[in-house]
């Protein structure tokens, strides 16, 4: 353990009786979220600065400004035509400011899925999901396709259901090949087969190793992509059955590299202890874990928990994200949380958005604001020591560093990681 680590663990105690999580929480679950932010999500960093002879410089000011996050913060991403600003200029600029303000990461909601593609057989639409990527890439934004299958009936298109299984298999094939291969390098995070545990059609009418199957056919289009399974229901008792599926397909040579897991079963309000064992659960399979659709209401009905009382009001809205974030937040193995709906107007859950309909911020958007714009984002400014270095410990992302002694002005960037380099040289000419 590194002094800086050490030295802000020492003071766990005092900072988990302030930490805001939304909710109160019992002591043990405090300490637990305040040491596992401050142990997982930040590192050691050094800046050392040196004159034109490559001497150190005593005493010169660094000021360090966090300007990107590791961690995943998302959102799904409407089927809008973003070459026509759809639904209106006026609705997309005020979609598009907001949205860049939080996330920097998106799946897409319904345009890939193959119902929504492919509506006529060998006709897939790529108009939609071609314009999206683009504007994802220009504002570097980390994009995740959703889905490539799932198997509910409405989920994938109706032409499929007249083939033979053997048959089945090659259209599946053909269409993660055609899929993933066509946003190589521009999509590289998929949700390759969504809900295995609840939507059997292509268990029973293609093969019982499916998705075995998917996932070794999407990993031949792209070897470098990270390949999900995505579920639901493990905060609510599915975790143990989720995880043993799981470990099933990596024992059979599926190239499982992340698990999703849908985080949202509105109304109800998960305790402190649900949340962790499925966490820890989850994350016995040995590979990350996304949280992958969160969406919670604002509608006034009733909380269902056994930890927290009240109505779905916007405030209450606002408490749970801003709990379940720093409760996932602190958890090592969580490396993505993502919202299935940013505002009111496009959501699938009534009220499920964080800016209503006539774009206002709810205290959920304000919340996650503070929390990623701020609370965990490192700005700090301090002096060289007699070795020319300054040492801070920062959150995971890129920096911008800059330096001023004797009269000079020297500028920087760096990058801050888990087991990275965590260093930044900068001379003063």
């Amino acid at each position: 353990m590194t002094t800086l680590m050490a030295l802000a663990l020492s003071v766990i105690p005092a900072a988990a009786l302030a930490l805001d999580a939304g909710f109160p929480l019992p002591e043990q679950y405090a300490k637990r979220v305040s040491d596992g932010i401050e142990r997982y999500r930040k590192a050691d960093a050094v800046v050392r600065v040196v004159d034109r002879h490559g001497k150190p410089v005593k005493g010169a000011k660094v000021e360090v400004r966090q300007v990107s996050h590791d961690f995943l913060f998302g959102c799904a991403f409407p089927s809008w035509d973003i070459s026509k600003k759809q639904p209106d200029p006026e609705t997309w600029a005020k979609f598009e400011r907001y949205f860049l303000t939080l996330f920097n990461y998106t799946t897409t909601e319904n345009m890939i899925k193959w119902h929504t593609l492919e509506r006529e057989e060998g006709k897939p639409n790529y108009r939609l999901v071609d314009a999206f990527v683009s504007w994802c890439i220009e504002h570097r934004i980390k994009v995740k396709g959703h889905n490539l299958v799932w198997g509910w009936p409405w989920s994938y298109p109706k032409w499929l259901e007249k083939y033979p299984p053997e048959e089945v298999a090659e259209k599946v094939r053909s269409r993660i090949k055609d899929v993933v291969g066509r946003y190589k390098g521009k999509i590289d995070v998929w949700d390759v087969v969504n809900e295995p545990l609840h939507a059997d059609w292509f268990e029973t009418h293609m093969s019982r190793d499916y998705t075995e199957k998917a996932l070794k056919w999407a990993r031949e289009a792209n070897p470098k992509a990270t390949l999900l399974v995505n579920e639901y229901g493990c905060q609510w008792g599915e975790a143990e059955r989720y995880a043993a599926y799981c470990l099933k397909l990596i024992g059979s040579g599926a190239p499982l590299d992340a698990i999703g897991e849908q985080a949202h079963d509105p109304p109800r309000i998960p305790s402190p202890k649900q949340i962790f064992d499925m966490l820890d659960r989850l994350s016995e399979v040995g590979k990350d874990i996304h949280l992958t659709e969160m969406t919670m209401p604002s509608d006034g009905k009733d909380v269902e928990s056994d930890f927290v009382q009240g109505k779905w009001t916007p405030e209450m809205q606002g408490r749970y994200y801003r709990y379940y974030y720093t409760l996932a937040f602190s958890h090592p193995k969580v490396k993505a949380i993502t919202l299935w709906a940013m505002w009111d107007g496009h959501s699938w859950l009534g009220q499920g958005g964080i800016i209503a309909k006539d774009w206002t911020p709810k205290p959920a958007y304000n919340e996650l604001d503070s929390l990623i714009n701020r609370e965990w984002r490192t700005n700090l400014s301090g002096t060289t020591e007699a070795d020319g270095a300054y040492r801070f410990r920062g959150f995971h992302g890129d920096y911008e560093v800059k330096v001023t002694a004797r009269g000079k002005t020297a500028t920087a960037k760096m990058h801050v990681a888990e087991g990275g380099k965590n260093a930044a040289a900068v001379r003063l000419e």
